[in-house]
Protein backbone atom coordinates (compact mmCIF):
# COMPACT_ATOMS: atom_id res chain seq x y z
CA UNK A 1 0.00 0.00 0.00
CA UNK A 2 1.59 3.60 -0.83
CA UNK A 3 1.41 6.00 1.69
CA UNK A 4 -1.14 9.27 1.56
CA UNK A 5 0.42 11.86 0.08
CA UNK A 6 -1.37 15.42 -0.31
CA UNK A 7 -0.17 17.87 -2.98
CA UNK A 8 1.96 15.31 -4.04
CA UNK A 9 1.42 15.80 -7.95
CA UNK A 10 2.46 19.88 -6.83
CA UNK A 11 5.51 19.11 -5.40
CA UNK A 12 8.57 17.35 -6.83
CA UNK A 13 10.68 14.55 -5.21
CA UNK A 14 14.25 16.79 -4.77
CA UNK A 15 11.96 20.48 -4.05
CA UNK A 16 11.98 21.68 -0.56
CA UNK A 17 8.66 21.91 0.85
CA UNK A 18 9.77 23.86 3.48
CA UNK A 19 11.06 27.17 2.97
CA UNK A 20 12.76 29.26 6.93
CA UNK A 21 13.35 33.09 7.32
CA UNK A 22 16.31 33.93 8.39
CA UNK A 23 15.51 34.70 12.64
CA UNK A 24 15.22 38.11 13.13
CA UNK A 25 16.91 39.11 16.45
CA UNK A 26 15.05 42.68 16.30
CA UNK A 27 11.54 40.92 16.36
CA UNK A 28 12.29 39.17 19.70
CA UNK A 29 13.41 42.44 21.59
CA UNK A 30 10.11 44.37 20.01
CA UNK A 31 7.85 44.92 22.78
CA UNK A 32 4.82 45.22 20.63
CA UNK A 33 5.51 41.61 18.96
CA UNK A 34 5.65 40.35 21.98
CA UNK A 35 2.88 37.91 23.18
CA UNK A 36 1.18 39.75 25.58
CA UNK A 37 0.82 42.99 22.52
CA UNK A 38 -1.35 39.84 20.52
CA UNK A 39 -3.61 39.07 23.20
CA UNK A 40 -7.00 41.24 22.95
CA UNK A 41 -7.93 44.01 25.23
CA UNK A 42 -11.79 41.98 26.47
CA UNK A 43 -14.81 44.76 26.68
CA UNK A 44 -17.79 43.75 28.03
CA UNK A 45 -21.20 45.84 26.74
CA UNK A 46 -23.48 45.70 28.80
CA UNK A 47 -26.83 47.38 27.43
CA UNK A 48 -30.60 46.33 26.62
CA UNK A 49 -30.28 48.11 23.18
CA UNK A 50 -29.24 46.38 20.56
CA UNK A 51 -28.32 49.07 18.52
CA UNK A 52 -26.01 50.41 21.37
CA UNK A 53 -24.06 47.22 20.81
CA UNK A 54 -23.43 47.60 17.18
CA UNK A 55 -22.60 50.91 17.40
CA UNK A 56 -20.27 50.69 19.62
CA UNK A 57 -18.63 47.54 17.00
CA UNK A 58 -19.12 49.90 14.36
CA UNK A 59 -16.87 52.61 16.29
CA UNK A 60 -13.82 50.18 17.73
CA UNK A 61 -14.51 47.10 15.62
CA UNK A 62 -11.52 46.49 14.57
CA UNK A 63 -9.46 48.69 16.19
CA UNK A 64 -5.88 48.17 18.08
CA UNK A 65 -5.95 49.98 21.03
CA UNK A 66 -2.18 50.27 23.42
CA UNK A 67 -0.74 47.71 20.40
CA UNK A 68 -3.89 44.74 21.03
CA UNK A 69 -6.91 44.31 19.42
CA UNK A 70 -10.00 44.76 21.20
CA UNK A 71 -12.54 41.79 21.73
CA UNK A 72 -16.21 42.25 22.75
CA UNK A 73 -18.95 40.79 24.76
CA UNK A 74 -22.00 41.53 24.85
CA UNK A 75 -24.62 41.27 27.79
CA UNK A 76 -28.14 42.63 27.90
CA UNK A 77 -28.82 42.78 31.27
CA UNK A 78 -27.16 43.11 34.26
CA UNK A 79 -28.08 39.09 35.16
CA UNK A 80 -26.06 38.45 31.45
CA UNK A 81 -23.11 40.04 32.38
CA UNK A 82 -22.54 38.69 35.82
CA UNK A 83 -22.71 35.33 33.57
CA UNK A 84 -20.26 36.51 30.97
CA UNK A 85 -18.17 37.85 34.52
CA UNK A 86 -18.29 34.38 35.97
CA UNK A 87 -17.42 32.76 32.77
CA UNK A 88 -14.85 35.17 31.29
CA UNK A 89 -11.48 36.09 32.87
CA UNK A 90 -9.40 39.09 31.65
CA UNK A 91 -12.37 42.16 31.15
CA UNK A 92 -10.66 44.89 31.58
CA UNK A 93 -13.34 47.45 30.41
CA UNK A 94 -17.29 47.60 31.03
CA UNK A 95 -19.15 49.97 28.73
CA UNK A 96 -22.56 49.72 31.09
CA UNK A 97 -25.89 51.33 30.70
CA UNK A 98 -27.93 52.10 33.68
CA UNK A 99 -31.33 51.85 32.46
CA UNK A 100 -31.80 48.30 31.46
CA UNK A 101 -34.44 45.93 33.21
CA UNK A 102 -34.75 48.22 36.22
CA UNK A 103 -34.32 52.23 35.79
CA UNK A 104 -31.13 51.53 38.40
CA UNK A 105 -29.69 47.99 36.84
CA UNK A 106 -26.65 49.36 35.29
CA UNK A 107 -25.86 51.30 39.12
CA UNK A 108 -26.40 47.63 40.69
CA UNK A 109 -24.42 45.93 38.66
CA UNK A 110 -21.65 47.97 39.51
CA UNK A 111 -22.03 47.67 43.01
CA UNK A 112 -21.91 43.63 42.31
CA UNK A 113 -18.92 43.71 40.35
CA UNK A 114 -16.97 46.22 43.37
CA UNK A 115 -18.75 44.35 46.23
CA UNK A 116 -19.26 40.70 45.34
CA UNK A 117 -16.95 40.12 42.75
CA UNK A 118 -14.47 42.11 44.22
CA UNK A 119 -13.52 43.32 40.86
CA UNK A 120 -11.76 46.71 41.72
CA UNK A 121 -9.38 46.70 38.83
CA UNK A 122 -12.26 46.22 36.14
CA UNK A 123 -12.60 49.69 34.64
CA UNK A 124 -16.68 50.84 34.48
CA UNK A 125 -17.55 53.48 31.66
CA UNK A 126 -21.08 54.52 32.58
CA UNK A 127 -23.05 55.51 29.72
CA UNK A 128 -26.47 56.61 29.73
CA UNK A 129 -28.84 58.07 28.10
CA UNK A 130 -30.68 59.53 30.86
CA UNK A 131 -28.27 62.47 32.85
CA UNK A 132 -31.27 62.43 35.08
CA UNK A 133 -31.30 59.43 37.23
CA UNK A 134 -27.50 60.09 38.19
CA UNK A 135 -25.61 63.43 37.15
CA UNK A 136 -22.08 63.31 36.20
CA UNK A 137 -21.24 64.80 39.26
CA UNK A 138 -22.85 61.86 41.74
CA UNK A 139 -21.07 59.57 39.20
CA UNK A 140 -17.19 60.77 39.98
CA UNK A 141 -18.51 60.51 43.79
CA UNK A 142 -19.44 57.06 43.11
CA UNK A 143 -16.18 54.75 43.36
CA UNK A 144 -17.59 52.50 41.64
CA UNK A 145 -17.48 54.34 38.42
CA UNK A 146 -14.50 55.34 36.75
CA UNK A 147 -16.18 57.19 34.07
CA UNK A 148 -19.20 58.83 33.03
CA UNK A 149 -20.40 59.65 29.35
CA UNK A 150 -24.24 60.89 27.54
CA UNK A 151 -25.01 58.29 24.94
CA UNK A 152 -26.24 61.64 22.95
CA UNK A 153 -23.16 63.51 22.98
CA UNK A 154 -20.57 60.42 22.89
CA UNK A 155 -18.24 60.80 19.08
CA UNK A 156 -16.22 57.83 17.58
CA UNK A 157 -12.90 59.66 18.31
CA UNK A 158 -14.91 60.29 22.27
CA UNK A 159 -15.01 56.45 22.63
CA UNK A 160 -11.71 55.59 21.63
CA UNK A 161 -10.49 58.23 23.75
CA UNK A 162 -12.34 57.23 26.68
CA UNK A 163 -10.97 53.47 26.39
CA UNK A 164 -7.85 54.39 25.41
CA UNK A 165 -7.74 55.95 28.34
CA UNK A 166 -9.62 53.76 30.63
CA UNK A 167 -7.02 51.03 29.09
CA UNK A 168 -4.05 52.89 30.75
CA UNK A 169 -5.63 53.17 34.26
CA UNK A 170 -6.48 49.00 33.70
CA UNK A 171 -2.76 48.86 33.30
CA UNK A 172 -2.09 50.93 36.21
CA UNK A 173 -3.79 49.27 38.37
CA UNK A 174 -2.13 45.65 37.65
CA UNK A 175 1.27 46.68 38.76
Amino acid sequence: MGSYRPYANNIEEDDDALVFMDEDSDLEEDAECGPESQMPWRILIVDDDADVHQSTLFALGGEMMLGRPLHFHHAYSGTEAIDVLSKCDGISVILLDVVMETPDAGLKLAHYIRETLCQDDIRIILRTGQPGLMSEREARENDEINRYVLKSQITRSMLMDVVTSELLEYLGSES
